[in-house]
C-alpha cells in the first residue's frame, strides 16, 4: 500500500493564511502534474500532449499554434517542438492558414482522435479518483473559486515590483559583499 504524503500545511507553517492557501493550490499542482505523468508513462503519449488533444477536440475545430499556446498555457517556442513531435507521431496534422504564410492552423488526425479515444477513459476515471474527496457541490465551489483566483493572478503586473532600500544605509549594508561571499 502507497505510504501518504504529509499535506504542505504539516510540514510548513504560514503566518500568513494567504500564503498558505496559495502555496496549497501551487503544492496540490505540483502533486497532480506527477500523478498525470506516472499515468501517461502507461500511454503512448505525455500529459502534455493528451491536454493538446483535449483542447483540439472539445474546440471542435483546427487551431492556430497562438490560440493552442493560449488554451494549454504553453509558450510559443515549448508549442513548437510539441506540435512537431505530435506531427511526427502522427496525432496532429500542421496546415498553412490561407492569406498568412506565417500562420498555421493545427488539427486532430484520426490517429490522435484514436489515442485520445484509447486514454480518455482511464483518465477520466483518475480525475475522479482525485475529486472522490468532494461532494459536486463542493466542486462547483472549488472551480468557483479557481477562476476567482486565475482572475486576481491575471491582475497581478507582469513584473512584480522591486522591494528597495529605504535609506541610503540600507543600500550600502546590502550592496556590501559578506565576508564568506567576497
Amino acid at each position: 500500500m502507497k505510504t501518504k504524503s504529509p499535506h504542505y500545511n504539516e510540514t510548513n507553517r504560514f503566518a500568513n493564511p494567504a500564503h498558505e492557501a496559495l502555496m496549497g493550490v501551487w503544492w496540490s499542482g505540483l502533486k497532480l502534474k506527477r500523478a498525470a505523468r506516472s499515468f501517461f508513462r502507461a500511454h503512448a503519449i505525455s500529459d502534455t500532449q493528451f491536454n493538446a488533444l483535449v483542447v483540439l477536440n472539445v474546440a471542435g475545430r483546427p487551431l492556430s499554434q497562438r490560440e493552442m499556446g493560449e488554451r494549454l498555457l504553453v509558450d510559443k517556442s515549448d508549442l513548437t517542438g510539441l506540435v512537431d513531435r505530435m506531427e511526427k507521431a502522427g496525432l496532429v496534422e500542421r496546415r498553412a492558414v490561407a492569406g498568412d504564410r506565417r500562420r498555421h492552423a493545427v488539427s486532430l488526425t484520426a490517429a490522435g482522435r484514436a489515442e485520445l479515444a484509447r486514454s480518455e477513459p482511464d483518465y477520466a476515471a483518475l480525475v475522479n479518483r482525485a475529486m472522490s474527496a468532494f461532494t459536486r457541490s463542493e466542486v462547483a465551489t472549488l472551480t468557483r473559486l479557481m477562476v476567482k483566483l486565475h482572475d486576481s493572478i491575471d491582475s497581478l503586473p507582469s513584473t512584480p515590483p522591486v522591494s528597495r532600500p529605504t535609506s541610503q544605509a540600507s543600500l550600502t549594508e546590502s550592496a556590501r559583499p559578506s565576508r564568506s561571499n567576497p
